[in-house]
């Protein structure tokens, strides 16, 4: 028999090594990482320049842009002033770019006008300027140098009727013998000392709570005390109420006024000031108390 002679397996070259990965699919080295993560930190900086870039250049390229230069103004909130004071009053002209006016300035220019109590402005690109107005309203007049209209926060206003105001507009008090305030005013100028301030803000409550009482109140004078002197239309009679609870004061005075003229011929003044009580005065009483008043100054 043949001698069976061992089979020679072929001759092994070194360890067995992994399959080589093509070089068109090899993963990134060290090297390639560091590379993609320095681009990746260079966009935000690129990022940045370009903004910072565009956003020196955009003002430039507005402020010369045919897109927004101002061809008119929308006003809103108008009932005595004319659209053309308000446009003259702004110091704006047609033409001008919108995005580079000072809405700031031009609302301070807007508040010299005496009748302009508020002013809001909105830019409405390409072409327009909203402006919203919040006129004063008289409350009521004030003698000073001369008559004027005055507003619930003590500004005068001018003593002319306008336009569109009403008899109802003019039907007011006059507010008389507040000292403390210097001569030589004019419409916009603040004139509220604490006393006229209080007496107003009295008023101004007095009409919330009884528009339709009020009409019989011709004159409001300051007392001491915080208290206001009332002159009524008609005989002239003389209220003093205190200016605290205008509501519960006014429906003490009504439900009086029903009373005082059946239990009193001739009243020359009703007084609310203590508590709990009126005290009403006829006009012979009064006329010999000023009488006395004046011998004993004699």
């Amino acid at each position: 028999m043949p001698s069976r002679r061992r089979r020679e397996l072929p001759e092994r070259r070194g360890r067995r090594q992994p399959m080589a990965v093509p070089r068109e699919g090899k993963a990134p080295g060290r090297s390639s990482k560091r590379a993609l993560l320095q681009g990746l930190c260079l966009v935000p900086v690129l990022l940045a320049g370009v903004l910072i870039w565009g956003g020196s250049k955009l003002p430039g390229i507005f402020a010369t842009s045919p897109e927004f230069r101002l061809q008119a103004l929308e006003v809103k909130g108008l009932r005595l002033l004319h659209g053309q004071e308000i446009l003259a009053a702004s110091g704006l002209s047609e033409g001008q770019n919108l995005l580079l006016v000072d809405l700031d300035q031009v609302a301070g220019r807007l508040q010299t006008l005496p009748w302009v109590r508020k002013v809001y402005l909105e830019r409405r690109p390409p072409d327009r300027l909203r402006v919203q107005v919040v006129e004063r309203r008289r409350l009521a007049w004030i003698c000073l140098d001369q008559l004027y209209g005055i507003d619930e926060d003590g500004v005068l206003l001018p003593a002319e009727k306008e336009a569109a105001e009403t008899r109802a507009d003019l039907d007011l008090p006059l507010f008389s013998g507040f000292e403390g305030i210097d001569g030589n005013k004019a419409p916009g100028d603040r004139v509220a000392t604490p006393a006229l301030q209080q007496a107003l803000t009295w008023w101004r409550q007095a009409r919330e709570q009884d528009a339709e009482f009020c009409l019989n109140i011709s004159e409001v004078q300051p007392l001491s005390g915080g208290n206001v002197r009332l002159l009524l239309v008609g005989d002239g009679l003389e209220v003093r109420v205190p200016v605290d609870r205008v509501g519960e004061r006014l429906g003490a005075l009504k439900n009086l006024m029903q009373r005082i003229y059946k239990e009193f011929p001739e009243p020359a003044y009703l007084d609310l000031r203590f508590a709990g009580q009126a005290v009403v005065g006829g006009k012979a009483a009064q006329q010999r108390a000023e009488k006395g008043g004046e011998h004993g100054a004699g």
